[in-house]
């Protein structure tokens, strides 16, 4: 398992990456796979983001991710090796609490269910 703080790259805010650490990258990283795209999955969503690896960085694609999750500087990432590459992230915020994500399909299926008696209302 990999937990990794985010950080801000404070020179450039426009370049959003995640270093990854030695001691996890020596240990299941290097000489292990010659694969650089990492898929990233998490509960929040079904998508499968695929990030890119240069060296011990995850770069294109990192952004994407961090953006669609809402992740801030000082939020915590677990990452857990499911192989091949895939990996299960779980995102803390500052607190170390995990953050909660609204499923927007499930708001959608709610306001539709809504519309549905709304419309039952008026042809009554």
């Amino acid at each position: 398992m990999l937990m990794a703080r985010i950080h801000m790259n404070l020179i450039s805010l426009s370049r959003c990456f995640l270093t990854i650490p030695l001691a996890f990258f020596s240990k299941h990283i290097e000489g292990k796979t010659n694969q650089k795209t990492w898929k990233l999955r998490s509960d929040a969503s079904d998508q499968t983001w695929e990030v890119i690896q240069e060296d011990r960085t995850l770069t294109r694609g990192w952004k994407d991710f961090t953006t669609a999750h809402d992740l801030q500087i000082g939020d915590l990432v677990i990452f857990k090796h499911e192989g091949d590459m895939v990996f299960h992230v779980t995102p803390f915020g500052p607190s170390c609490c995990e953050i909660q994500y609204t499923h927007p399909h499930i708001i959608k299926e709610e306001a539709d269910a809504g519309d549905a008696d709304d419309n039952e209302i008026s042809k009554s």
